[in-house]
């Protein structure tokens, strides 16, 4: 994310300090599908698919590994299989058999970004709209006028406002999920909680979350993104919330490779806390599909894994997950798929014909949601 830059546990918390939210009727019945998009930012191949990597985690010089002994133990196994199960145990064992899994090149897989950049803005705009946005070239916070996936599906839906919710880390993302403020719902960075949504311990929370201190300026930890985002879902259930995680990417660009591993795996917690929250709710079990992708690849060596963007080879390498009631078990194997058809995937998934939401938007990944 920081590239030309302008939960482990967190539910628990969130129980203890906060009421019941006041109730949402904007919807009187829950639509047949529901939606749960959650990038995780900057995550190589490599780690995901292959967990620790021994050449970058070598030398204290490439990966800024503290503790190297720790994280060793923790996270070298003799197997890729091993490895990546080691930093991911609940996604690898419970998840992945359950649906596709695409952009391994162990197996012949491939999924690339279709913007030219490779960094973030550019990569979460081509998530969002399905098409490489040439106009998208910074990170600024700028709010572009392109319709996103979670406005279109919104607005066939007929859902209001905070049916459709986006929990951000990075305070920049606010105007890259909507082109018009208010459309969405938007949390992101340090916001707090809007009344009449909010409660003495939410606020409380959102208080906390300023004084966690994030490894950068404005992007917050996510472990309070998760959390937010899980109530928000527990009391409200959007039929479609996007989650964007950003200590990954935050923990890259320190070149604090160990850390990488350590979010990666708090990640992990969330997403186990997320599926048993899904499975526990008759609004969502059995009708929700899950899409867990990642916005650029990153540098391939020791010397430049922490880097991504035009001139650094590995920042179009990405990874892309779909799991749902409709998604074939075991799949993704030897795919090619690109990152503008994540869009086209979420609606597809949600019920709604991707073709009427955008003329330059990729196709839906095939098979990825039976109709």
């Amino acid at each position: 994310m920081r590239f030309r830059s302008s939960t482990v546990g967190l539910a628990a918390l969130l129980a203890g300090l906060s009421g019941a939210w006041p109730p949402d009727h904007s919807q009187s019945s829950p639509p047949a599908r529901s939606v749960i998009l959650l990038t995780l930012d900057g995550v190589r191949p490599a780690e995901f698919f292959g967990g620790m990597d021994s050449t970058v985690a070598a030398f204290r010089d490439s990966s800024g590994i503290g503790d190297s002994a720790r994280v060793w133990r923790e996270y070298w196994r003799a197997t890729a299989a091993g490895r990546r199960r080691a930093v991911m145990p609940f996604f690898w064992d419970s998840l992945a058999p359950r649906g596709m899994v695409l952009g391994n090149p162990a197996d012949g897989g491939s999924v690339t970004i279709s913007n030219v950049e490779g960094f973030s803005a550019p990569g979460y705009l081509e998530i969002l709209t399905g098409s490489a946005q040439p106009a998208v070239t910074s990170n600024d916070p700028v709010r572009y006028p392109f319709e996103t996936v979670l406005q279109f599906a919104r607005r066939k839906l007929g859902l209001g406002p905070m049916q459709v919710a986006a929990f951000t880390s990075w305070q920049n993302l606010r105007g890259y999920v909507s082109s018009r403020a208010g459309d969405i719902y938007v949390n992101a960075g340090f916001d707090t909680v809007p009344e009449p949504f909010n409660t003495p311990g939410l606020a409380r929370l959102t208080t906390l979350q300023a004084r966690a201190l994030p490894a950068w300026d404005g992007s917050r930890l996510d472990a309070f993104t998760g959390g937010l985002a899980l109530e928000y879902l527990r009391q409200h259930r959007p039929p479609l919330l996007y989650v964007a995680f950003n200590d990954t990417d935050d923990f890259a660009h320190l070149r604090k490779y160990g850390r990488v591993l350590d979010a990666m795996r708090a990640a992990d917690g969330f997403i186990q806390d997320l599926w048993h929250t899904v499975q526990s709710l008759p609004a969502y079990r059995g009708r929700t599909t899950l899409v867990i992708t990642t916005d650029h690849g990153r540098g391939l060596t020791p010397g430049n894994w922490t880097d991504h963007g035009r001139e650094t080879l590995g920042s179009a390498g990405i990874w892309a997950v779909v799991i749902g009631p409709s998604t074939p078990p075991g799949g993704g194997a030897g795919l090619a798929a690109s990152q503008s058809q994540i869009a086209a995937t979420v609606l597809t998934c949600l019920g709604l014909d991707a073709a009427e939401f955008s003329a330059t938007a990729g196709p839906p990944i095939p098979g990825a949601c039976r109709t």
